[in-house]
């Protein structure tokens, strides 16, 4: 028991490490602010690849929460485009499948949990460890670190981990003004924001039982809850969809469409959600069948969000006598550009 004490300790310590690595670590993505290209003073320019370059303005502070409405509509809009018919059909199919099954693979996944070590029949698998509780004007402020490896994937989708990340970007950028670091986190937040009100209104129009709570196989459905009931008992009718693993998938897919020079974020990301998704099995917080809206809803949200990322190409010739830069055109997938190049 000892050894699978050790084994558990060490595990956690990897992906609390890995975690605190990505907050910590997180702002030097910021770095290839381009220092050869003229522009006026109130935009950046980062070199993402060979030829294009992200254009960035300082964001304002709450710009993210205005444009809520809009962010919205575009949601409704690109969900519902004749290109998507395909993905919705996907995700439905898969959605369906997997409630099938669910039972099944809730049970499969925390035998295996139990197998291994990673929960036991007395825990929850969402156990914590206090560091600092205090209330604050009757507000209370809890410091706390997950308890043991299954709390730990819990808790990867948790709002503290994302907060790290997003309090560390706002802090590089600010420090070094750097503007897309800033708008990288004002994304984020905005993503996060559109996701929370898509992930509410599914929960509780569906109320679906979570799998701790379940009165009957695969959790009963009770369709357009009593709202006060709901707020009463939260886990009686929130599963379907996953929020956690929807503001997991928004974050990973803002940073990865704002930082397409650094490869590794969509495994790492996709990875930490993996674990997240075995974890939230285990402790019997959700259904596989969960996931796929769950992911679709962030996924579909940061989206909308990064579509504003502007991008300028830019074309250097060889030549080096008698240059002189020159705007000229050119273009980034379909769309037109204004670029620079030399010329005699």
């Amino acid at each position: 028991m000892k050894d699978r004490n050790d084994w558990q300790t060490a595990i956690t310590a990897t992906i609390l490490l890995l975690l605190f690595s990505i907050s910590t670590t997180t702002p030097s993505l910021a770095q290839g602010v381009s220092k050869d290209i003229l522009t006026p003073p109130e935009e950046m320019l980062y070199k993402v690849d060979d030829d294009v370059y992200h254009v960035y303005q300082k964001p304002t502070w709450f710009g993210w929460m205005l444009r809520g409405p809009s962010n919205l509509k575009s949601v409704w809009d690109r969900t519902f485009r004749k290109d998507n018919l395909d993905a919705l059909a996907s995700i439905a199919a898969s959605s369906a499948l997997l409630i099938a099954y669910d039972e099944e693979i809730l049970l499969g996944s925390q035998k295996l949990a139990r197998k291994v070590g990673l929960i036991s029949d007395s825990k929850s698998g969402r156990e914590i460890n206090y560091l600092f509780k205090e209330q604050v004007n009757g507000v209370d402020l809890p410091i706390y670190v997950p308890a043991n490896t299954n709390s730990t994937l819990y808790y990867i989708g948790d709002g503290y981990t994302q907060l790290g990340i997003v309090s560390s970007m706002v802090g590089y950028g600010l420090w070094n003004n750097d503007y897309r670091a800033l708008s990288a986190a004002s994304q984020n937040v905005e993503a996060l924001f559109i996701t929370g009100i898509m992930i509410q209104l599914f929960k509780r129009t569906t109320g679906r039982e979570a799998p701790f709570r379940r009165t009957e196989e695969g959790g009963k459905w009770q369709w357009f809850p009593n709202q006060e009931d709901y707020n009463k008992d939260v886990p009686k009718y929130d599963a379907f969809p996953s929020g956690h693993l929807a503001t997991a998938m928004a974050a990973t897919t803002v940073f990865a469409d704002n930082y397409p020079d650094h490869a590794y974020i969509k495994p790492v990301g996709y990875t930490l959600m993996g674990l997240l998704a075995f974890g939230m099995l285990n402790n019997g917080v959700h259904w596989a069948g969960d996931y796929p809206l769950g992911i679709a809803i962030g996924y579909t949200s940061a989206k909308v969000v990064t579509s504003r990322i502007k991008k300028r190409g830019v074309i250097v010739s060889e030549r080096t006598d008698k240059a002189k830069w020159q705007f000229v055109p050119t273009m980034i997938g379909t769309a037109p550009a204004i670029g620079y190049r030399y010329t005699h």
